[in-house]
């Protein structure tokens, strides 16, 4: 009966994490759609659209200016300046929201990018009688690792420690694997040596 519990929870919390996205692209691509058909109405002088192929043609044309947009949008992103204002964005807003960082990390990391992954890497961090697991965030100058100690069972809270690099660890896990590990207690190290 728990396993069953258990499958029914994981499958319909996949499903939302499935779903969710689709839906708010599906959101904003409609509104999309309903204001390129008000942009279409002007030219129903040269279009009409009380006629059937009318209608259909403001469809297309709606269509395809939400996709030239998207094209459009596409370029800057990638663009060195978009880059930028973007970095600059997370670094002043985003990063005020609670765990934004520790997500982003996450999922930049589960994107498999070598930058990504050298930025949020599983460690253990050694102390004096014991050892913790955490993140390397990065590397200071002076040789110290600024690491990330997430709490258990909440990864989402922690507290940030600098501690000399011949304390730190890395570990041969992925950043799901260590967030696992520390949502379950513990349990299952063994895996991990």
């Amino acid at each position: 009966m728990k396993r069953l519990l258990q499958f029914i929870k994981t499958t319909v919390i996949g499903g939302l994490i499935f779903f969710v996205p689709i839906i708010i692209v599906a959101a904003v691509l409609g509104k999309a759609y309903e204001l390129m058909i008000k942009v279409a109405k002007p030219l129903s002088a040269w279009i009409p659209l009380d006629a059937i192929g009318g209608v259909a043609l403001a469809n297309i044309l709606a269509v395809l200016a939400i996709l030239l947009c998207c094209l459009i949008a596409g370029i800057i992103a990638k663009g060195a300046t978009a880059k930028r204002v973007l970095k600059s964005v997370e670094s002043k807003l985003l990063v005020a929201i609670p765990g934004y960082t520790f997500v982003k990390g996450m999922t930049d990391s589960l994107s498999g990018s070598e930058e990504a992954a050298k930025a949020f890497v599983p460690v253990v961090a050694k102390f004096d009688d014991n050892a913790q697991i955490g993140f390397e965030i990065e590397r200071t100058e002076s040789g110290n690792v600024v690491v990330y100690l997430p709490g258990s069972p909440n990864p989402w809270s922690g507290s940030v420690v600098y501690v000399n690099e011949d304390r730190v660890e890395r570990l041969d896990m992925t950043v799901p694997d260590a967030i696992n590990n520390i949502k379950h207690l513990g349990r299952g190290s063994a895996a991990y040596g």
